[in-house]
C-alpha cells in the first residue's frame, strides 16, 4: 500500500475529502421542504391532484395549496407565529409555471424578505404543516390566525364545502 508523502498530515487530508463528497453530495441532491420549510424553487411548476374533497391546486411535491380568509371573504395576512404552521410558498426568481389543467392565475409577489411568494389570483398562497405527504388536505376548513383556510380548485377559486361557495368571488 502506498503511503502518503512525508510532511503531509494524513487527518487534514481525510478531512477535506470528506468535507469535498459532502458538498458535491449536497449540491447534486434535489430535496424537497420538509412540513415546517419554506418551499423555495427557481422554477415553481403548479399542479393538481384529485382527491375525495375535489380536485386541488398543489405545489411542485404534490402538496396541497391553501388560502387565508375571513368570514367576508377577503385575504387575511399571515405573519408571525402564523408562518410556522403555515409556510410561504415561495420562489427563488422566476414565474410559477401552470401544469396541466391549472386556469388559475399564478404570479408572485414580494414576501418576507424580498422573497417571491406564489399567488393565486393575487392572494398569497401557502402550505400547511400538517401535510406531510402528497395529496393530503388537512388545513381545508381550519380556522386560525385570524380566518379560515382553504385549499384551491384549479381555477383559482376556493375549495370550499359542497365545492361551490367562494368568498372571493371570482
Amino acid at each position: 500500500m502506498k503511503q502518503p508523502p512525508a510532511g503531509c498530515d494524513h487527518r487534514a487530508l481525510m478531512l477535506s475529502v470528506v468535507v469535498a463528497t459532502a458538498v458535491l453530495v449536497a449540491c447534486g441532491s434535489t430535496t424537497h421542504p420538509g412540513p415546517g420549510a419554506t418551499a423555495a424553487s427557481s422554477q415553481l411548476t403548479i399542479g393538481t391532484i384529485q382527491t375525495s374533497v375535489g380536485t386541488m391546486l398543489t405545489g411542485p411535491s404534490g402538496r396541497t395549496l391553501y388560502i387565508l380568509a375571513d368570514n367576508q371573504g377577503k385575504a387575511v395576512a399571515c405573519a408571525g407565529g402564523c408562518l410556522a404552521v403555515w409556510p410561504p410558498v415561495t420562489m427563488d426568481f422566476g414565474s410559477p409555471q401552470a401544469g396541466s389543467g391549472v386556469t388559475a392565475s399564478l404570479s408572485t409577489a414580494e414576501g418576507g424578505g424580498g422573497t417571491p411568494q406564489l399567488t393565486v389570483s393575487g392572494h398569497p398562497v401557502h402550505y400547511y404543516v400538517g401535510d406531510i405527504s402528497a395529496g393530503q388536505a388537512n388545513g381545508e376548513g381550519i380556522s386560525s390566525y385570524g380566518g379560515i383556510w382553504y385549499a384551491l380548485q384549479p381555477t383559482g377559486r376556493l375549495l370550499t364545502p359542497g365545492g361551490g361557495g367562494n368568498p372571493f368571488g371570482y
